[in-house]
């Protein structure tokens, strides 16, 4: 794993170097945004507890204050669990504000209730998720999944999935759930339309290889699963939220399956050994999924993954970049479109390369880790890399 070495400033946090993962702080240090390298994506939005006075607590339009109990700690010990069985980490973003102050998973008006700092907040938080969904997607040629963590409080204690499928939709049929109409409400969408092997909607929801089942097996029962289909009507059964709905396939040009995972309390966030056992478990499950569902064998990951459908490798340097020209060597290919994005996924620079010898000005750039995404005259992706400028 790469690692970044010196402390770098940029216009909206700061980086450091941690146990070769590289971290970027929003502004405030309010929003956190683990950087890796696998085709995992975890959002933690409700976990945080810092309380600024410069924001008040929310009124507007009924607000929920509940805190999702150590979420975040849940979170940290899935990043080690599947470090320990790959050797890469996923891409974790985290709000570290107190939910009182900030609901990321309610749409801006509703989750910041207009202050400044928190519409931020706010935005460095979904920015954060577009740009690692964004770069894994570039490593990954679209095999990437998404999952946005959460604890509830029902009485019932399991996991729930939400894939935006209510719960008296999934009691509906298989081949009710298999019709467009059912797909086309999913968080799942895209998975279910092209999948290693070709299951359907309802399998990939409730069948012996969904992601609720895997978990079931391993002790942790789930919904929808194969041992459990559907939650019920009566059960506050959570299918999903904001967040879900706006950063996996069921949004209009996002590309990412994924999910909603609530966790309940008893026996998976209760405490330190619990949250390692589960995190061993769900590190297990999801690497699984990945392997069944996208062909993809993580076991001893590479930040430079090449699908072997895919026979691009790309070579950014010089990396740390220290002058004001970079190069790019792309095997097989001598010419491709190119953007350079900022951690907020905002775009700094664009064009073409025609010569791989002539380099990229980069002499605008400030200090800090940019993203280049490479696509052919169709806009293909071709390849996606980081690099450093110092």
């Amino acid at each position: 794993m790469r690692k970044v070495g010196i402390l770098l400033f940029l216009v909206f946090g700061l980086i450091v170097d941690a146990l070769s993962q590289d971290l970027v702080f929003g502004t405030n240090n309010y929003v956190e945004y683990q950087i890796g390298t696998l085709p995992v994506v975890i959002s933690v939005p409700h976990g945080g507890n810092l309380n600024p006075m410069s924001i008040p607590d929310r009124t507007c339009n009924d607000p929920v204050y509940a805190t999702d109990a150590f979420t975040i700690e849940t979170a940290m010990a899935i990043n080690q669990s599947i470090f320990e069985a790959t050797g890469c980490y996923p891409h974790i973003i985290i709000s570290h504000l107190k939910r009182s102050k900030l609901d990321c998973n309610r749409n801006l008006e509703d989750g910041a209730c207009g202050n400044e700092e928190a519409i931020i907040a706010w935005e460095e938080f979904h920015n954060f998720i577009e740009t690692a969904q964004n770069t894994a997607n570039g490593e990954f040629q679209d095999k990437i999944f998404f999952v946005d963590l959460h604890g509830h409080g029902n009485p019932i204690q399991r996991i729930e999935l939400g894939y935006l499928l209510y719960d008296d939709e999934l009691e509906l049929s298989d081949n009710t759930l298999n019709t467009a109409q059912y797909l086309n409400y999913s968080s799942i969408r895209n998975l279910a339309l092209n999948n290693f092997n070709n299951l359907s909607h309802s399998q990939l929801l409730r069948g012996s290889q969904a992601l609720g089942t895997l978990l079931g097996n391993s002790g942790y029962p789930s919904v929808p699963s194969e041992q459990i289909p559907y939650p019920g009507t009566a059960t506050n059964y959570f299918s999903g939220g904001y967040i879900t709905a706006n950063h996996t396939c069921y949004a209009p040009g996002v590309i990412s399956n994924g999910l909603q995972m609530e966790l309940n309390y008893s026996g998976i966030r209760d405490s330190e050994i619990n949250r390692s056992a589960f995190s061993f478990n769900f590190s297990s499950a999801i690497l699984e999924f990945l392997n069944v569902h996208f062909n993809l064998d993580l076991s001893e990951c590479s930040s430079n993954f090449i699908d072997e459908g895919n026979k691009y490798d790309v070579l950014v340097y010089p990396n740390p970049l220290q002058s004001d020209k970079l190069f790019v060597h792309i095997n097989s290919v001598k010419t491709a479109n190119y953007k350079v994005l900022n951690l907020f996924g905002q775009v700094v620079l664009d064009g073409y390369i025609t010569d791989i010898n002539t380099g990229i000005s980069c002499h605008n750039l400030k200090s800090g880790v940019y993203i280049i995404h490479l696509s052919d005259a169709n806009d293909q992706m071709i390849a996606s890399s980081r690099f450093v400028v110092e």
